[in-house]
């Protein structure tokens, strides 16, 4: 049996949900920090807004996926204290990339 890789096992579920949600949210927000940071420098504004979109559409998308697997009591507790810290992290990535407006 051919071993699967590490994206196929992590999409399964094969790592859980919690390394999973945080390992897909870190990869989206790194790409947003290189990516933003290159667009604000060249004040490239609307491929800039679009990014912040995509950013928040992903984001959305986790907090939903979260939602649908997560077992566990207390759901919306759960929902609240996740979604305050995803919007923490995406304003100060945001701030990161407005960091090259001189």
């Amino acid at each position: 049996m051919a071993e699967r890789s590490f994206l196929a096992k992590m999409l399964a579920g094969e790592y859980g949900l919690a390394l999973t949600y945080w390992a897909l949210y870190f990869v989206g927000a790194g790409l947003f920090a290189v990516f933003g940071s290159r667009a604000v420098d060249a004040e490239r504004w609307i491929p800039y807004l679009i990014m912040v979109a995509l950013m928040m559409t992903y984001t959305i998308i986790l907090i939903i996926g979260v939602r649908a697997a997560y077992k566990g009591p207390q759901l919306w507790k759960v929902m609240s204290r996740t979604s305050s810290v995803f919007m923490i992290i995406n304003i100060l990535v945001g701030i990161s990339t407005l960091g090259f407006i001189y």
